[in-house]
């Protein structure tokens, strides 16, 4: 999944067939050892590794493109974390015998000891100076359980940077059996993530039905709105063997980058699920959990073929509704903008559906000359969403009359 995102991450910002250059810095917040033994006893790279070579997969790519003008260069500076001595070590060993042994060298690499929570700052900073412009940078915090990244540091990040992206690992599974009476006081203090959970909802003798819901619901909440970030994900990664799902959250502040992480979702759907609704309010029926309070595996929203198909069943019924609450009309992308952070769908996909009800004739497309435009393919971001007026009277009491 994390090299399909950077691929596809890298190639969105070199879509200009002029640029010449991107710069960016990557910071590793749990970096590891760069090379394990899975359960088979076959090797598996680590991140640092598949960042590197999603660097060269989509400058290969970018290359081979027929419109590009003139070559580019990738100005990435990647910053691996990790507390663990040893495995920092065993990182510069392997990338070393890969070949990129010039560019810890020349610091275009660098592998900095200690806890991730504890560089954040400095981190932060460098990554700000180093693109004052542009505030680009990506933090890949695949952290170790729960509470390694606190939400100042969340909250650092986005307050610090014009364009940053957080890719977050929170094992929420885990955390919802630990947590007790006794210990979420101290949960707290160490991640910053306060009034979220109470004594209440963890005592087995008086926490009320769909407990775990709403400890999930509230955990997601303060994160999300609290980090700062503007556009978000909230999926689980689905282990094919573990004990629990945990979150991938990616938190960023635009809303393409949360675009291109749900299609990356979608290609890899049989390892991701999210407990919620398709259409364009996933959480209207609250945020499931993926055991129930009678230990009943929740039904999913497994991102494939099924998933595609009720996605957009839903759309086709709720983007006429979406678009009659804005009797002026609303432009293609802010429709978008609006809606991203509560739908699974992509922008195509949500772009596929609108083209849908135009020709059912349920809306128009009106241009900036303010003329009705006859669109089949495409929809421009200035174009207006309106809901067609000779239709209104009779769809919406229709609507109505179904809710």
């Amino acid at each position: 999944m994390l090299r399909d995102y950077l691929v596809d991450y890298f190639l969105t910002l070199v879509a200009r067939p002029e640029q010449d250059q991107i710069k960016i810095t990557i910071v590793d917040g749990f970096c590891g050892g760069g090379l394990y033994l899975n359960e088979d006893g076959k090797e598996v790279v680590g991140s640092p590794v598949v960042i590197l070579e999603a660097i060269k997969e989509a400058k290969v790519r970018v290359m081979g493109a027929t419109n590009r003008r003139k070559d580019i260069h990738f100005d990435v500076q990647l910053l691996c974390v990790d507390a663990n001595k040893s495995a920092l070590q065993h990182l510069r060993q392997v990338l070393t015998d890969r070949g990129y042994a010039d560019q810890l060298a020349r610091s275009e690499i660098e592998l900095v000891e200690g806890e991730f929570a504890n560089h954040a700052p400095a981190l932060v900073q460098r990554a700000r100076k180093r693109s004052p412009k542009s505030g680009r940078a990506l933090f890949i915090l695949d952290q170790y359980g729960y509470d390694q990244v606190p939400l100042q540091t969340l909250q650092a990040i986005f307050s610090t940077m014009k364009r940053p992206e957080v890719i977050l690992t929170f094992y929420v599974d885990s955390l919802i059996n630990y947590l007790s009476p006794d210990n979420w006081k101290a949960f707290e203090r160490k991640t910053g993530v306060v009034g979220a959970i109470t004594a209440a909802d963890l005592d087995k003798a008086t926490r009320g039905p769909g407990w775990r819901r709403k400890i999930q619901s509230a955990l997601y909440e303060q994160i999300t709105t609290k980090s700062g970030a503007s556009f978000f994900t909230p999926f689980f990664v689905r282990p094919q063997k573990g004990h629990g799902d945990y979150w991938l959250l990616h938190l960023s502040h635009h809303w393409k980058a949360r675009d291109v992480m749900a299609q990356t979702h979608w290609t890899h759907h049989n390892h991701f699920v999210q407990y919620a609704g398709p259409g364009l309010d996933m959480f209207s029926t609250g945020y499931a959990t993926k055991i129930d309070d009678d230990g009943r595996p929740q039904a999913a929203f497994e991102f494939d073929d099924l998933a595609s198909q009720s996605s957009k069943t839903a759309l086709l019924e709720q983007i006429p509704r979406a678009i009659a609450a804005c009797p002026d009309g609303v432009p293609f992308r802010k429709f978008i903008v609006d809606q991203i952070n509560w739908t699974p769908a992509t922008e195509s996909m949500i772009e596929e559906a609108i083209l849908d009800v135009v020709h059912d004739q349920q809306i128009e497309v009106i241009g900036d000359n303010g003329s009705v435009r006859h669109v089949r393919t495409a929809i421009q971001d200035d174009h207006v969403l309106r809901f067609r007026r000779q239709f209104s009277l009779g769809l919406l009491s229709k609507m109505t009359a179904v809710e």
